[in-house]
């Protein structure tokens, strides 16, 4: 008998991710014989936690039902455990990034028939100092958006709370540039930069061309700069990352690599997956073919 390790966020999208997954639940066990354990988080970490016991204790899958910090946990929770099991992402948060990058189906019956086919993939993990990511790690203007937006606005704006959020820093936020070093495999980069973007998959925060070159399972993670630049250029560059034609602009840099450094010479704050992951120095690389994953 299959074993189904269940690990929700009650308070993600707007309250119904416990719904949501205890349907998908009550579907597949009218067709098979499966077993369902469930797991409410309650503060940050639990994830990891509980995605470690699921491991440990055998289970065939381990299901992330919330939103980007949810999957962020659990993802840690495996690369952490001795024994590595599964994952399926069901989308249930204000963001879900990197769901929206497999293009994981949000309904409970798609998902429902995702985990009767069966159907997984060998993919790439990022690894950020003794932490891991699933999608991206950034530096710069605009990462600390999703740190001051609380679960309240959440609960009742959804995604909008993100965007209103976005409108009232952005006047500051232009002028927040560090003078960083990057080191790309043994390749040293110093560069003026308003944002730095390190992505397992093409897109982050919505844009799902930052780097149109990546691949989950290629063993490499994609790094796209944006050097300073004046309010015309920016604009430039904004209308072009919907087809992910920024890269062509002289102030986008474009790299891929197994193995980056960061330093900089203020404080630089550091975001992975949507939540606060600590302060430049950094060390980032690709952990290759690291989980296997659930995907339409």
């Amino acid at each position: 008998m299959k074993r189904y390790f269940v690990i929700y966020n009650p308070s993600s999208g707007k309250e119904l991710a416990a719904q949501k997954i205890f349907h998908v639940a009550e579907t597949i066990m009218e067709i098979e014989d499966v077993e369902f354990t469930f797991y409410a988080t309650k503060k940050k970490g639990d994830g990891q936690t509980a995605a470690i016991h699921g491991c440990e204790n055998g289970y065939d899958m381990i299901i992330s039902c919330g939103g980007d910090g949810t999957v962020h946990e659990i993802v840690n929770g495996i690369m952490k455990s001795s024994r590595k099991s599964k994952l399926a992402i069901l989308p249930a948060g204000t963001v879900n990034d990197f769901a929206e990058q497999l293009k994981m189906p949000k309904a409970c019956a798609n998902f429902a028939s995702l985990i009767l086919k069966q159907s997984f993939r060998t993919i790439d993990v990022g690894k950020f100092n003794n932490d891991y990511f699933i999608n991206v790690v950034g530096g710069g203007a605009f990462t600390s958006i999703p740190h001051n937006v609380t679960v309240e606005a959440k609960t009742i704006l959804g995604k909008y709370a993100y965007y209103i959020r976005a409108a009232v820093q952005v006047p500051g936020e232009l002028d927040n540039t560090h003078n960083i070093t990057y080191e790309i495999d043994n390749t040293q980069y110093k560069i003026n930069t308003l944002l730095f973007l390190i992505i397992n998959s093409a897109g982050a925060g919505g844009f799902k061309n930052l780097c149109p070159n990546a691949k989950l399972n290629d063993g490499f993670l994609d790094i796209v700069i944006f050097e300073k630049t004046n309010n015309a250029e920016l604009l430039q560059i904004f209308t072009k990352v919907f087809n992910g034609q920024h890269i062509t602009h002289p102030k986008v840099h474009y790299y891929q690599g197994k193995n980056i450094k960061i330093s900089s010479d203020l404080d630089l704050s550091i975001d992975t997956d949507g939540d606060f992951g600590g302060f430049a120095p950094a060390e980032i690389s690709s952990v290759h073919n690291a989980i296997e994953l659930l995907v339409p």
